[in-house]
């Protein structure tokens, strides 16, 4: 995925060690997103050291002091604890090792491990201000423990996540990588007004006779990167009007696209901005309501791909 303009890995996705790794979070209350009042740290732990007998927590639930000496392996906090804080803004990650905590949408909220950079941190618990610089340099599961104040008034409580580190699937072939791939678009139609998850499934096939299951397996593991998708307004039986008008370029949604582990590429649609989108209000839309095509561009091995047109309806 991209934050901010730069290409990361994802947890889910088996990541190197010696790679940018997003650490994501969502937040959710009642089947909605919603932004927690504030993040105080998101420290990082060997993820032994969450198993029976428990050495992080006290018997308050929270982070131990003890853990601030001797187990933190990377903390991440900002210059304020409230999410609203303009240091949660994306922006501020430029990809140069930074260790701040990063709120990517509603409900939605990132670090970036780097085991690229020369990346350290600040340990802000128990009134410390203490530099603490990233060790997390060997491969094996760790843990993100997320350090939140839920709603103004609440009390302090710890989130756990894993994820799991790995030295890359390096590997050799004696023969180019022949794919195949299906692209599907799973919504059909859309009520107008309506905020969703346009989802482009992804069926890749490699198709090496040579090539062992085993390694194909490791080939598929998320290959698509550097997704983007562009949706275009189609104007059935409109002579006087364009045929087919941009509504989001591959360029205006680049940064917004996600890839899950499986190669589903997704993007957040919100139709109400129909409405006022500049070339409706120009007249070259023959109705909001309609017809509408996608189509996805990645990067798949050393191929650029282009996904057919694939259509639905806003109802």
């Amino acid at each position: 995925m991209l934050i901010n303009g730069v290409l990361v890995n994802e947890r889910h996705n088996n990541p190197p060690v010696l790679s940018k790794v997003a650490l994501r979070i969502f937040f959710m209350q009642d089947g909605q997103y919603f932004d927690p009042y504030q993040i105080s740290a998101v420290s990082v732990f060997k993820a032994s050291d969450n198993y029976s007998p428990n050495t992080i927590l006290n018997t308050d639930e929270l982070i131990a002091a003890s853990s601030v000496s001797s187990l933190f392996l990377m903390n991440f906090a900002n210059s304020s604890a409230d999410t609203t804080d303009s240091s949660f803004n994306v922006s501020n990650y430029t990809g140069n090792g930074a260790s701040g905590i990063y709120r990517l949408g509603t409900g939605q909220y990132a670090v970036i491990l780097d085991g690229v950079s020369n990346q350290s941190g600040i340990i802000n618990l128990y009134g410390l201000d203490k530099v603490v610089k990233n060790s997390v340099s060997n491969i094996g599961d760790f843990t993100d423990v997320w350090t939140v104040n839920m709603v103004a008034g609440s009390e302090l409580e710890t989130i756990f996540n894993y994820f799991k580190l790995t030295r890359g699937n390096f590997f050799t072939i004696t023969e180019p990588i022949l794919f195949r791939n299906k692209a599907r678009l799973i919504n059909n139609s859309i009520v107008m007004g309506s905020k969703v998850d346009l989802k482009i499934d992804n069926q890749i096939t490699i198709e090496n006779l040579n090539i062992s299951e085993e390694i194909k397996n490791v080939i598929k593991n998320q290959v698509i990167q550097s997704a983007a998708i562009e949706i275009y307004k189609i104007n059935e039986e409109a002579t006087n009007l364009p045929a087919r008008v941009t509504v989001s370029s591959f360029a205006d949604t680049s940064a917004l696209v996600t890839v899950t582990s499986d190669d589903t590429v997704v993007f957040t649609w919100d139709t109400d901005q129909l409405k006022n989108h500049p070339q409706a209000l120009l007249g070259n839309f023959a109705g909001i309501k309609g017809l509408y095509a996608v189509q996805a561009k990645y990067n798949l091995f050393n191929e650029r791909v282009l996904s057919p047109l694939m259509h639905l309806t806003v109802e």
